[in-house]
């Protein structure tokens, strides 16, 4: 017996569990047992398209990588359909929330390791030119630019995520009142039950028993305190425009003897 194939396309997997079609999409597991549907066919551009057919008509689409992919997918499917299916169709689809998975450590992705280390390779070898077609003070003062342009850079891109998360929760993110569980080092860990009823945590420097917490329903690590508009956007613009002067800074600094 040969094991269950899996479909995966974008953002979405698809896998065959006993009686019924799994599909992850969005955090959302979507369960279609194998009674409800009609018929599980491959269409779309190049037959990469699993289309599974509901008997109330409704139909769930995956793309998958290849067209292999989705005609092994549709013929296992097929394969297990009951001789009468059952009318009732999407009534019996059951649907339920994943937990998002945790975030992966700093350095298991390749590509941020390789990026330091290029950018720093890329750098040394910019002092060994300012060294030799220069001169070779201009190394200190390129090298102690480094620190404010670093130090700017973060910031710039912490105070941008800030903003976009702020928008983000403004759009769809759903307002909760938290209760503070314990305080340490100055931050108070605040607890509170999602709507999906899963057990969430926030950390905040406001020390209060209750906090009004705004969490993004579809990724569980986005969250803020509920604070007036009017005092958060005034505090992340003077933070960006700190940032963006120690980026200033540094670039001048670093990189003046090379800037025409």
């Amino acid at each position: 017996m040969s094991s269950s194939p899996i479909v995966r396309g974008r953002g979405a997997t698809a896998t065959l569990r006993k009686s019924a079609v799994i599909v992850d999409r969005d955090q959302v597991r979507t369960t279609i047992p194998f009674e409800v549907i009609q018929e599980a066919r491959v269409g779309g551009r190049r037959a990469r398209t699993v289309e599974i057919v509901l008997t109330d008509g409704v139909t769930h689409e995956l793309r998958a990588n290849n067209a292999t992919s989705a005609t092994a997918f549709a013929a296992a499917v097929s394969a297990g359909l009951p001789v009468e299916p059952d009318p009732c169709g999407s009534g019996l689809v059951r649907t339920k929330r994943l937990r998002a998975p945790e975030a992966p450590p700093l350095f298991t992705d390749w590509r941020i390791p390789s990026a330091v280390l290029c950018g720093a390779v890329a750098y040394c070898g910019y002092l060994i030119y300012l060294g030799v077609a220069h001169s070779s003070e201009l190394i200190i003062g390129a090298v102690v630019g480094l620190f404010p342009l670093i130090l700017g850079s973060v910031g710039t891109f912490m105070s941008v995520k800030h903003l976009c998360d702020r928008v983000v929760l403004r759009r769809r993110g759903v307002t909760v009142e938290a209760v503070s569980a314990h305080k340490l080092h100055g931050r108070s860990e605040y607890r509170f039950i999602d709507g999906e009823g899963s057990k969430r945590t926030f950390k905040s420097a406001l020390n209060t028993g209750i906090l009004e917490v705004t969490y993004d329903p579809r990724n569980s690590k986005r969250m803020a305190a509920n604070i007036p508009l009017l005092l958060a956007v005034p505090v992340t613009v003077l933070k960006l425009a700190v940032s963006l002067g120690l980026v200033a800074v540094g670039v001048v600094a670093a990189f003046s003897p090379v800037i025409p």
